[in-house]
């Protein structure tokens, strides 16, 4: 299985792309569907292939981000020590995605030291380039609410 992970598989090298995939399950997920909420377990890292979701916090559940893009991740609290979600994810529209077990996906990234480094080097380019996002959508509904 092949699909374009967008920036995540960038200079990633064969072996390490095939084993990757090869530890990925696809699941579809209908618009409304809820796959995992704030301080669930963690148990998989996610990608999406296709369709949209909305993360959000907090008893109100405040919207933090819209996951939108091929290649676009969450779940990634289970990659960086998170024992729990830190986010509620629900689908938004119809959506196909690749799920990653945790606890196989950290002995694969062990395995190919150098591949695991870009890895986590483009999840933590990613994440930052989120938080920029959730900054000026939690400022966005300040301004609206105010």
């Amino acid at each position: 299985m092949f699909i374009d992970l967008g920036d995540l598989s960038k200079g990633m090298g064969m072996i390490f792309m095939r084993e990757f995939m090869e530890t990925a399950h696809k699941i579809s997920c209908g618009e409304g569907q809820l796959l995992f909420r704030k301080g669930d377990p963690t148990h998989y890292f996610f990608t999406l292939i296709q369709g949209e979701l909305r993360l959000t916090i907090g008893v109100k559940e405040r919207h933090v981000y819209t996951v939108r893009h091929a290649g676009d991740i969450f779940g990634w609290s289970s990659l960086v020590g998170g024992n729990i979600y830190s986010a509620t994810a629900v689908c938004t529209k119809s959506s196909e995605i690749l799920r990653f077990d945790r606890d196989k996906l950290l002995d694969l990234l062990a395995k190919h030291p150098e591949s695991g480094y870009l890895f986590f080097k483009k999840l933590s380019e990613m994440l930052g380039k989120r938080l920029l996002e959730s900054y000026r959508i939690i400022e966005g509904e300040r301004l609206e609410g105010e």
